[in-house]
């Protein structure tokens, strides 16, 4: 399978998984409204989310994925006993994670959660003895992606999450505009983990295609599997660190005022999606050919190169665009919501979220493409290590400026309050953050910001020692240069737009000022011979004509 065949089906996965997730944080987000409910839903998701970030995709990437790759291609049968040990050890470690989850969700929220009270602390524990169990499964879907990626089997594990989010939908869409509160986040919440049992089961026939082995032996003291837990052991320290990190942040949000951890998941949705779209997608699809490459590094790194030139030109455009133009967008995405009860301070304050995590957008997808080539050459440990480095500054940074931006509150769609900027750098007062009937505040930017300048520092400390992995001075041979000219041009026309479509509603605002600027940024980067645009600028010249030379054939009938 080439580059842009494999990272295509896996971009086509994801973008049926995360268009659906969009539409779900959506419609959820915009009936819990940005406020108790919509704090508890948030919380309750990242909580039992322990399991799937030690567990789930990013670790079996780095350990069980290249392992398997290899054996994949010399022996299906040892290669299915490898699959099968490593679902029951995988098993054997959730289960009890999963039942202490359901049996302490009261203590686990106060301690990690420890900001909440009243309303929003009781809602979020009775919404986390209900999702744990789901999101235990989710392991096993990510077992699953793993084992059909190596199979080079890439569209369904990736779309797969499209049954989790239909689930939690047709839940919303049925319960009707009537139902809110705490009642729709608990009835959204038994929908998650009936979500995520039909997202693993939908995975099984295509998994007996793939390997019929499957399921037939496991060999605990096989030496692939040694081999995979020797990867393991490094990558969920890193992700611990990662989860430490997650937790920390949860803990930071939950000393803000309400609304924070609402705003907070809302723009993740927004930033995550052309990371799992532009970068994941890159960077799934060539972790098992650079797992094939890992002795070759002549090929290595002109395959890292490519992958992120193609990273780097989704990832260049979308930060533009999420700064400029992130409130247009995120109002234009909630005024499609029937019965939505976000209104336009709730929309300022998301897209200044937004904005504030796409500072790093270029960053965490790079990170993600240099991350992988360390797992394909075995090392698993070097990128855990700097990600403890890019949490610790990520919290610091966070802790300096969310305080203080809290003092901010938005009213009639102004941000306000800049006179309490230079307060003394320490929590607003309970009676404050708790309250549910003032003005939101933008504590949660700085969270964001925070986010952002660790990822930059990760990205800096993972190229450094790549090049010298790889014997090289680049890691991009000079490729981003060519992307400078079509970001600054796309830039100028979205803020020579914006004014000037003041008077729009958010959705054609937002058609308005990223269309003209996208096109004209194609236009550049394929000027530039940017590889990807060259492509997608032949594809729509294809279809151009194609479409044009029907025309006389119809006109003739």
């Amino acid at each position: 399978m080439t580059r842009s065949s494999g990272s295509g089906t896996v971009a086509a996965g994801i973008l049926l998984s995360r268009m659906s997730g969009l539409v779900r944080e959506v419609l959820v987000r915009g009936r819990l409204d940005i406020g108790v409910a919509g704090d508890a839903y948030a919380t309750a998701l990242r909580l039992p989310n322990l399991l799937q970030n030690l567990l789930g995709e990013g670790v079996l990437s780095a350990s069980f994925i290249p392992v398997y790759s290899s054996l994949v291609d010399e022996d299906q049968r040892r290669a299915a006993r490898l699959a099968n040990t490593m679902a029951v050890f995988l098993i054997a470690v959730t289960t009890p994670l999963v039942i202490a989850g359901v049996l302490a969700a009261d203590p686990l929220t106060r301690a990690l959660a420890f900001g909440l009270t009243d309303a929003r602390h009781d809602l979020t524990v009775d919404l986390v003895r209900i999702m744990t169990p789901g999101i235990g499964v989710l392991v096993l879907s990510a077992w699953s992606l793993g084992v059909l990626n190596s199979h080079r089997n890439f569209l369904l594990p990736y779309a797969a999450p499209v049954v989790w989010n239909l689930t939690q939908i047709g839940v919303v869409v049925a319960a009707g505009t009537g139902l809110v509160g705490r009642d729709l986040a608990i009835r959204v919440a038994w929908a998650v983990t009936a979500g995520a049992v039909l997202q693993f089961v939908i995975q099984i026939p295509a998994l007996r295609r793939v390997n019929p082995h499957l399921g037939r032996g496991v060999a605990f003291r096989s030496t692939e599997f040694r081999d995979t837990l020797r990867r393991f052991g490094p990558v969920v320290l890193g992700r611990g660190s990662a989860q430490v990190s997650a937790f920390v942040d949860l803990g930071l949000a939950t000393l803000l005022a309400t609304g924070a951890l609402a705003a907070l998941g809302a723009a993740q949705v927004l930033h995550l999606l052309p990371i799992s779209l532009f970068a994941m997608s890159v960077a799934a699809a060539e972790l098992p050919e650079m797992s094939r490459l890992s002795t070759n590094t002549h090929d290595l790194r002109l395959r890292l190169s490519a992958a992120l030139e193609q990273i780097m030109f989704f990832m260049a455009f979308t930060t533009v665009a999420y700064v400029v133009a992130g409130r247009f967008i995120v109002g234009a995405i909630f005024s499609l919501v029937p019965g939505s009860r976000i209104g336009q301070n709730e929309v300022l304050l998301i897209g200044l979220v937004v904005a504030g995590y796409s500072l790093g957008l270029v960053a965490l997808g790079t990170s993600r493409m240099l991350q992988n080539t360390f797992y394909a050459v075995g090392d698993s440990a070097t990128p855990a290590r700097i990600a403890g480095v890019r949490y610790v500054v990520s919290a610091i940074v966070a802790v300096v400026l969310m305080f203080q931006m809290d003092r901010l509150f938005v009213y009639s769609g102004s941000v306000l309050g800049f006179e309490q900027l230079l307060s003394p750098l320490r929590p607003l007062s309970s009676a404050v953050r708790n309250a549910d009937d003032l003005p939101l505040r933008l504590g949660a930017l700085g969270l964001a910001l925070g986010a952002s300048v660790g990822a930059w520092v990760e990205v800096t400390l993972l190229r450094n020692r790549l090049t010298l992995v790889l014997g090289t001075d680049t890691v991009t041979q000079g490729r981003w240069r060519k992307l400078v000219l079509p970001t600054l041009a796309a830039a100028f026309v979205m803020l020579v737009v914006t004014p000037l479509s003041r008077d729009l509603p958010d959705l054609l605002r937002a058609a308005a000022v990223v269309l003209p600027a996208a096109v004209i940024y194609l236009g550049l980067a394929a000027f530039q011979r940017v590889e990807i645009a060259t492509t997608l600028v032949g594809r729509l010249r294809a279809v151009t004509s194609k479409s044009n030379d029907s025309q006389p054939d119809a006109e003739m009938r």
